[in-house]
């Protein structure tokens, strides 16, 4: 594993609680020494905030600008989100199978380096804090720090090897190839770990995680920081993903407490301080990012490239699953065009990542597949019935039941960023077809089958050529 100095993202914002003005440019690895830094534990906490701040960042090109550019190509490479035309051609090579099958491709090494420089960094606190000249004055501050460490690395790990190994088998014993665990910032190359140890990495961390943001009574200046109901939200996902139902919907459960779902779905979804937001990226006008934004590529009313022939669509089946009285449906007119992420023609928007509705149906899911069939009902119509004033209590029970949550999860989740790594969890094919895909411009990305190596990503030329430990995927 190359090693990806910590300045490339600390040097990318001094972010004063999330929504401070002034920030550091990128500065050349050696222009801010790790002993300075972490000297004191507000420099632990700048470089927490660099954190933050990366996940908002513009990266050097109009697809590249943090989670949501990731987002975007978690759904773009599966059924559900789509476009009929080229537009100005941005994130196309994804939905293309392109970009994820090409070694060579700038974006493919974006979708890599940007989650192991949040690593790189979150080790480098881990690795520093507790040896601050001023920690014994900040024992509360040290542990919140820490916490979130710990919870961003747990999902940054669980975001890369959903995108270059092949799925978490619940009945296997998941010693296929998984991705590099990179702990310390020696800069020692790594082999591939297997998912299931990956995965044993990623509990120990999230479970760190929580312990440390229970013993803390430190705040959050908003919600771009991860607090307890984050890391427990976290924790429901990464249970949901290995098949431990009985976790998956504890977590859930708590981390939606003091979350209530929003009184209008229609909002645009682009207000952390909506009572829904869980976790969330604040940005003001000086850190918006303009085209480069996900608001540019989703929102018809933004006058950034969705409104310049890159409209984003729903599929015919989600639309169709939903009632004419449903709120989600509404948001997409007669073209299927959808008009849930807007800032009504605003440029600056706050960013989703975590949202209370999506622990509902967490929870329903994992109640149902536990056989809790009247729980799991009771959970689903919360949701529905926030989303559908004329939705009913669902009747059906078993597999019935846990197919039509998942049918909610794809409505509820549209353009959130889960569909790809759904259809990978749940072993499915990815089958775009009869769906109202433009058929002619899928190219050969019509249908893969369920576990199918082009469902990989492929490891980056730079990392095979840095990293002689390391392993490529099936070509």
């Amino acid at each position: 594993m190359k090693k990806v100095i910590s300045s490339i993202i600390l040097g990318a914002s001094l972010l004063i609680s999330g929504c401070g003005t002034d920030y550091l440019e990128r500065v050349p690895t050696n222009s801010v020494t790790d002993e300075d830094l972490f000297s004191t534990v507000t420099g632990a906490e700048t470089a927490l905030n660099g954190i933050h701040r990366s996940t908002y960042a513009f990266y050097d090109n109009h697809g590249r600008f943090g989670q949501k550019a990731i987002d975007i190509i978690i759904d773009f490479m599966a059924d559900d989100f789509l476009q009929l035309e080229r537009g100005y051609g941005w994130f196309v090579s994804w939905y293309q199978y392109l970009n994820s099958r090409n070694i060579n491709s700038a974006d493919l090494e974006f979708s890599w380096s940007y989650y192991y420089d949040i690593i790189d960094n979150a080790n480098l606190i881990l690795e520093n804090i507790d040896n601050a000249t001023d920690v014994s004055f900040h024992e509360d501050l040290v542990k919140n720090i820490k916490g979130q460490a710990y919870a961003y690395r747990a999902y940054s790990y669980w975001q890369l090897v959903q995108m270059f190994s092949f799925r978490y088998d619940y009945n296997g014993n998941n010693t296929q190839l998984g991705v590099p665990l990179v702990l310390d910032n020696s800069g020692d190359p790594k082999p591939r770990s297997s998912v299931q140890e990956v995965y044993e990495q990623i509990y120990k961390d999230i479970d760190q995680a929580i312990a440390l943001l229970s013993e803390s009574d430190e705040s959050r200046p908003n919600k771009s920081h991860i607090d307890l109901n984050v890391a427990q939200g976290l924790k429901a996902r990464f249970a949901l993903t290995t098949g431990d139902w009985a976790t998956a919907a504890d977590m859930a459960h708590q981390a939606r407490q003091g979350y209530a779902l929003t009184s209008n779905y229609k909002n645009g979804w682009n207000d952390s301080n909506d009572s829904e937001w869980i976790w969330g990226a604040v940005l003001i006008d000086e850190q918006q990012t303009s085209y480069a934004s996900f608001f540019s590529h989703v929102d018809p009313n933004f006058g950034g490239y969705a409104s310049m022939g890159s409209f984003k669509l729903g599929s015919t089946e989600i639309i169709d699953y939903m009632a004419d009285s449903d709120q989600r449906k509404q948001l997409f007119d007669e073209d299927r065009i959808g008009y849930k992420f807007t800032g009504f023609g605003e440029w600056t928007n706050d960013y989703i990542y975590m949202k209370s509705g999506e622990m509902y149906l967490i929870e329903a899911e994992a109640l149902a597949r536990q056989g809790k069939d009247a729980e799991a009902q009771s959970v689903i119509y919360e949701l529905t019935k926030n989303r559908d004033p004329e939705a009913q209590m669902p009747t059906m029970t078993g597999e019935d039941l846990i197919q039509h949550i998942l049918m909610e999860r794809r409505c509820d989740l549209w353009g959130d960023g889960f569909r790809l790594f759904d259809i990978k969890r749940l072993n499915i094919p990815m089958d775009r077809h009869n769906k109202g895909h433009n058929e002619t411009f899928w190219d050969k990305a019509g249908y893969f089958d369920a576990g199918a190596k082009e469902l990989l990503f492929l490891i980056p030329k730079q990392e095979m050529d840095s990293n002689p430990l390391m392993e490529q995927n099936p070509l």
